[in-house]
């Protein structure tokens, strides 16, 4: 074997090390993430037992669908790993971890209405998503029939709902701010992610056909 073929053999090898060691990354990444999604679903899995409540029951359901589809999503043709997209994106997706329950026999009508409504609109945009979703600001394609033909952003229209409806049955200060928080770390999400998106013609596209982000006639 001469020297310059030794050379690309030896190439060839680095890079199909390199390919196995970042798809191991990314595995490993992705059961991660997954398995924090369903220690929270099996935590609240346990208090529908103990106090069955739709709202409840709808948050499991969720949280098993986001970890089946974190393990299973396509990889991203671009993500954005800026120190800035990393705190957003973490605590955002952190933020309803940190939520606690009151102690309540039941939920109040209203509160109960806006989370199974939100839920209902969860498990709707990560089905559309599918192997789309994300965490981090990324291109993995661009959805834009059902809830992405109404707002650009449904799941995060959704998470905001859900977060009006949860402390409507669970009002305590710690709550409220955490809600407060997590609401402005999506709309930074958003800015980071569009960012991104923005530079794909397939999504200015769609972003000029669907004007609004989060909140149809408001934003």
């Amino acid at each position: 074997m001469s020297a310059k073929d030794k050379r690309g053999e030896i190439s060839m090898r680095a890079v199909i090390a390199g390919s196995s060691l970042r798809g191991f990354g990314l595995a490993f990444t992705n059961l991660s993430l997954a398995t924090l999604f369903i220690l929270f679903a099996i935590a609240n899995g346990k208090s529908f037992l103990e106090n069955p409540r739709l709202s409840v029951f709808l948050i499991v359901v969720t949280e098993t669908i986001v970890a089946v589809l974190l393990v299973i999503r396509r990889e991203a043709d671009e993500t954005e790993h800026s120190w800035q997209t990393w705190t957003t994106t973490t605590f955002g997706t952190l933020a309803p971890f940190l939520l606690r329950p009151i102690d309540a026999t039941a939920d109040i009508l209203l509160g109960q209405a806006l989370q199974v409504a939100a839920f209902s609109m969860q498990i709707v945009a990560l089905l559309y998503l599918n192997r789309s979703l994300g965490l981090l600001p990324a291109h993995r394609g661009i959805k834009s029939n059902g809830l992405y033909g109404w707002v650009r952003h449904p799941l995060y229209t959704a998470y905001v709902v859900t977060y009006l409806g949860y402390w409507i049955n669970n009002q305590s200060w710690p709550n409220a701010v955490i809600i407060v928080s997590g609401t402005a770390f999506l709309v930074m999400r958003i800015y980071y992610e569009e960012a991104l998106l923005f530079k794909y013609a397939d999504y200015t596209r769609y972003a000029e056909r669907i004007r609004w982000r989060l909140i149809p006639s408001v934003w």
